[in-house]
């Protein structure tokens, strides 16, 4: 964090979270309950847990396909000390990717919520902010994005600019997954598909 939460601000933020989780519940109860969806979305652009993996597919792709895999087990960044598992879908289908989505967001909520809960009370804590020097070695990262998992690479020489910095985004990782899905199925059914792995076209025209 870049700075400190005062506790005015972390009770703003259960209550703006109670505000939001009341309307994403309206709209999870249409996605859960309406047929039309349903009919357009299940069955379509499945993907097997095995091609699932043979394609390197991740987050709510991999997830929705019954593969265990979410960078947030290693237990970095504090989701050790959160109740916190995998949301995970078998069928593997536009339906399934979709309920994955929609059972994150509210999963999100819940671990913010824990989050503040957890947050130690008292505000002005000094947090260090600003990096010192000119860095020299280099770094290999990887964090979950809500698209799935994001891997850095960073090379520094000891000067102001980086050597080198590289980032494989959720979202290039989860082509071939799209490509496989698209291949011989309805015209019709091809931007469902799309959608549902969510693509993020800026990251992909790098």
């Amino acid at each position: 964090m870049k700075r400190d939460v005062s506790d005015s601000e972390l009770a703003a933020i259960v209550v703006k979270l109670d505000e939001l989780g009341t309307a994403f519940d309206a709209t999870a109860r249409v996605f859960a309950k309406d047929p039309s969806i349903r009919h357009r979305m299940s069955g379509v652009g499945v993907l097997s847990a095995d091609d699932a993996r043979a394609v390197d597919a991740v987050g709510p792709m991999a997830r929705a396909s019954g593969v265990v895999m979410d960078t947030r087990l290693s237990g970095t960044y504090g989701y050790d000390r959160l109740d916190f598992e995998p949301v995970i879908e078998t069928a593997g289908d536009c339906l399934a990717r979709v309920v994955v989505r929609m059972r994150e967001v509210t999963q999100s909520i819940g671990l913010v919520r824990q989050a503040v809960d957890k947050m130690p009370k008292g505000d002005g804590m000094a947090l260090e902010t600003k990096p010192r020097g000119n860095p020299t070695g280099e770094v290999f990262t990887r964090l979950e994005q809500p698209r799935g998992e994001v891997l850095y690479y960073v090379k520094g020489n000891g000067t102001k600019n980086l050597e080198r910095f590289r980032a494989r985004t959720p979202t290039f990782a989860n082509i071939p997954a799209m490509i496989k899905l698209v291949k011989g199925c309805e015209l019709a059914d091809v931007p469902n598909i799309i959608l549902t792995i969510d693509p993020c076209i800026s990251c992909t025209e790098r």
